[in-house]
């Protein structure tokens, strides 16, 4: 006589398998390292906004009056040397972090949420990002050398566009010309948005002609009424 497995432990149900496509909470690894990300971003973003050339860094030594960035001297030499590498592009970097803190939390509360299923589209892996973002800042800062040159005086270094600025500037527009480099740096920019920020030109086209459609049709309803 036998019995089955299940009848000797009570009724005999098996446990129901976990759905691997349910919601689950975001893993605590995630959640720390979105907390550490927001607090670097944060560190990264008073670092710059209260960068100040009296302060020691790296091109400068300072005036030797107390440290003004909000960072402390961390902050000084952080900026220091992201404005001596970069110039003001520097911000793309900034702006690109916050697009990537920004999926990367949206992804944790899609995952503990209930999603309809429906299509998935391909995620772009991290490594497009990177180049988009060394893309991004080649070209602004090269635009920068050679169109914002008035800048010079006011970036760590003495250069617009920073040392990044000052080599691939240079060198284009000893190629290319005047014109020809800002052609060039300028279809870069626009090509390398995408990839570090994570959109398409198509679908911001598709909406911004949407959006003038809906208006046209809802001045065409007034006009009527």
């Amino acid at each position: 006589m036998t019995f089955p497995l299940g009848s000797l432990r009570g009724d005999g149900v098996q446990p129901p398998l976990r759905d691997p496509a349910a919601p689950h909470a975001p893993h605590w690894r995630e959640q720390v390292a979105l907390l550490v990300g927001a607090v670097a971003w944060l560190l990264a973003l008073l670092a710059l906004a209260t960068h100040s050339a009296a302060d020691p860094g790296f091109s400068t030594s300072g005036d030797g009056t107390s440290i003004h960035n909000r960072i402390g001297v961390v902050g000084a030499w952080l900026s220091d040397a992201a404005f001596f590498f970069a110039g003001y592009s520097v911000w793309w970097a900034i702006v690109v972090g916050a697009r990537a803190w920004l999926g990367a939390l949206a992804r944790a509360l899609r995952a503990s949420a209930i999603v309809p299923p429906g299509p998935q589209g391909a995620t772009r892996p991290a490594c497009s990002v990177w180049l988009g973002l060394a893309l991004l800042l080649a070209a602004s800062a090269s635009l920068e050398w050679t169109r914002l040159y008035q800048w010079e005086a006011q970036v760590a270094g003495g250069h617009a566009g920073g040392v990044l600025g000052y080599v691939l500037g240079r060198a284009s527009q000893g190629l290319l010309g005047f014109a020809g480099s800002g052609v060039l740096w300028i279809a870069v920019l626009v090509a390398a948005a995408p990839l570090a920020l994570r959109f398409s030109w198509l679908r911001v086209a598709d909406a911004i002609g949407a959006g003038l459609e809906s208006l046209r049709t809802r001045r065409a309803e007034r006009a009527e009424r």
